[in-house]
């Protein structure tokens, strides 16, 4: 039955300049990729690249936030300040749990983060690193910094230290070593390098594209590596991931985030051949330099992402900030007697915020019909399952006026979700703005379609399925553009459950 809530959806107004109700972005200014992001007992910490002073890139530093849920944010000061000359690009942290760095103690050990030093004066880089005694409140810079200079990067180093950074460093529990993984983006290549004390660091290998089997071409500029074990479900092994942000190749055009499965001995990974149709985390424009939290409980078990939701560099119609996180999303890995794919969901504590707004249990909508009409809600968490007659379409019309709408289509005839932003509202800001973004979805064993659908201000995330597939874009709809419809064209379908919740943090 259909149950729908005639009133608009109660959350807080809209503010001003499409700030998101549920989606982080910094009180002002730019923001760029995440950072460091690790949870320290029960505080999620997100660090993020940020310019305090400007809505532009540059003058880099890590901006601070911290939240108990994942959802609900609070600003923090700087973190990693750029001084002396040097800017703090990106990297990542982990807990130095036995004190082999000695920058803590035994009764207090420290978290580390390693940073890229950036020389705005000449465009190098090389590798720094600074640590937290008091639970990731206040960062002190290693008075030995650089723990990797440019010079100790040339003989792997092509560019003259121009295109070396954001390391990602964690302890490798086998080998009793610590592992940095840095991007090399003007050679398309990482270099692995190991510690004993996390301060000094050696060589030890090289991963470039012609050694991973399949990988397709025109997939360049890597940047801003994520490496973790993950469990295969359904079995008791796991297998190495390595993430990485290419500038180049993904399957909206320009950056987008891949995912490959390999081995690793320590000193050395070895990648599987890649599946082309399971490479890409993300279908949509909007999901860039994605990392995953470190130091989460065993008891949680999650590893979870998240990623910046711009690629348009300053372009975007925002005046008081720039660049905003993705929702923190789960990450698992599914394996079939075909092939072995990542599965990805928003984190569950999303379900804990907002109120419902309609319901519907085995419905069927045929063409002709609308649905929802009277659902208004710029701030949204909609679930479908359905099945769908053959050569038919089912439409979600998100942020929709007389002129405006997001479309999410499940398109029967070619089994493929779709986001088509081409009268999504403001799109003049950059010629990628606009267009389809499409990823074939198969229906699944009992032939039912999935979709979770994430609205806010000014985006939208698809996940279809389990999670094989999601869509992320950012969108600058008008602010009365707060429609809802559903409709079938072609054929007709069946309306196995439907949830639609408005999500509040007031």
């Amino acid at each position: 039955m259909f149950l729908a809530l005639a009133f608009t959806l109660a959350t807080r107004v809209m503010a001003d300049d499409f700030r998101p109700i549920y989606h982080f972005v910094p009180e002002e200014n730019w923001m760029n990729e995440p950072n460091g992001l690790i949870k320290i007992k029960s505080t999620w910490h997100l660090f993020y690249q940020h310019n305090p002073t400007a809505n532009v890139w540059g003058n880099l530093n890590w901006g601070h936030a911290t939240s108990s849920d994942l959802v609900q944010w609070t600003h923090e000061p700087l973190a990693i300040t750029s001084e002396n000359g040097v800017e703090a690009f990106t990297g990542t942290s982990y807990y130095d749990a036995d004190n082999t760095s000695g920058l803590g103690s035994s009764t207090s050990p420290p978290y580390l983060a390693y940073y890229t030093g950036y020389f705005p004066s000449n465009g190098t880089q090389d590798q720094r690193l600074a640590f937290s005694v008091d639970d990731g409140v206040t960062w002190t810079k290693y008075p030995g910094n650089p723990i990797i200079s440019a010079t100790q990067e040339s003989p792997h180093d092509e560019t003259g230290g121009l295109e070396t950074r954001d390391p990602k460093v964690f302890f490798h529990q086998a080998s009793g070593k610590w592992v940095m993984v840095l991007a090399h983006g003007g050679q398309d290549k990482l270099t692995f390098w190991t510690s004993s004390d996390a301060k000094s660091w050696a060589w030890k290998s090289d991963l470039s594209a012609d050694q991973v089997e399949g990988l397709p071409s025109g997939i360049t500029g890597w940047e801003v590596p994520d490496m973790f074990e993950l469990p295969i479900q359904g079995t008791n092994a796991t297998t190495w991931v390595l993430i990485i942000t290419p500038a180049n190749g993904s399957p909206a055009g320009g950056n987008g985030v891949l995912a490959l499965t390999g081995s690793f001995d320590g000193s050395t990974f070895r990648p599987d051949p890649v599946d082309p149709s399971t490479l890409w985390l993300d279908h949509g424009r909007d999901f860039d330099g994605a990392l995953s939290w470190e130091n989460v409980p065993v008891a949680d078990g999650r590893r979870i992402l998240a990623s910046v939701m711009n690629s348009y560099g300053a372009s975007p119609p925002t005046n008081t900030w720039k660049g905003m996180l993705s929702f923190p999303r789960t990450l698992t890995l599914k394996e079939t007697s075909s092939k072995r794919y990542f599965l990805q969901q928003p984190v569950t504590e999303l379900a804990l915020m907002g109120s419902p707004l309609a319901s519907i249990r085995n419905q069927t909508i045929t063409t002709g019909q609308t649905l929802f009409s009277s659902i208004h809600g710029t701030a949204l968490d909609i679930n479908l399952a359905f099945t769908i007659n053959a050569g038919a379409k089912l439409s979600l019309a998100v942020r929709k006026a007389a002129s405006e709408q997001t479309i999410i289509q499940y398109d029967q005839t070619n089994s493929s979700i779709s986001v088509d932003r081409t009268t999504s509202g403001d799109i003049s800001y950059d010629p990628a703005a606009g267009g389809v973004h499409s990823a074939s979805l198969e229906p699944d064993a009992s032939g039912v379609i999935h979709l979770r659908v994430l609205v806010d201000t000014c985006s939208v995330e698809v996940f279809g399925g389990e999670g094989e597939v999601v869509i992320s874009d950012l969108i600058f709809p008008s602010e009365t553009s707060d429609g809802l419809s559903l409709e079938v064209t072609g054929g007709s379908a069946n309306l196995h459950s439907v949830e639609l919740r408005g999500i509040s943090l007031s």
